[in-house]
């Protein structure tokens, strides 16, 4: 029987954010990736700016998806837990609001390897496009559930 295999959590919060976001500024901040036999999930941490009135408003976009390096496959969004799915958004009440919130992806793979988060393909400063984003077995947490 084979015996099943425990989540995995990367905390990326210390990698070089810079390379990883089609913004100069990551924000919103990839906290961390949670590795699992249904899913994968990755974490966020958004703070509003001044830039916008009140702070202004997120949300994704449905057909964001996963892709590993070398590899063509998409890893389709299953589902978005603090963040409203577009055309939806929530909107802030002042620019001093935050907003932490998950995104559910297809399982990637239980091995080391190198991914992107897109929203929109060659997409703008305001898309949540992450670039880069390293996980490696041995940095890997197991989550006791």
């Amino acid at each position: 029987m084979k015996k099943p295999t425990k989540d995995l959590l990367f905390d990326v919060s210390e990698q070089d954010q810079s390379n990883m976001n089609a913004i100069e500024h990551a924000n919103p901040r990839l906290l961390r990736v949670v590795l699992s036999e249904q899913t994968t999930r990755l974490d966020f941490g958004y703070v509003t700016t001044t830039y916008y009135h009140k702070g202004g408003w997120i949300t994704i976009a449905p057909n964001t998806y996963l892709e590993v390096h070398g590899d063509p496959k998409r890893y389709l969004l299953k589902e978005a837990s603090g963040i409203a799915i577009a055309p939806n958004k929530i909107k802030f009440k002042s620019t001093k609001d935050y907003q932490f919130f998950s995104l559910y992806f297809e399982a990637l793979p239980k091995e080391n390897l190198v991914f992107d988060m897109i929203e929109k393909y060659k997409g703008n400063a305001n898309d949540f496009n992450y670039f880069g984003i390293e996980l490696r077995l041995k940095n890997g947490v197991e989550v006791v559930g």
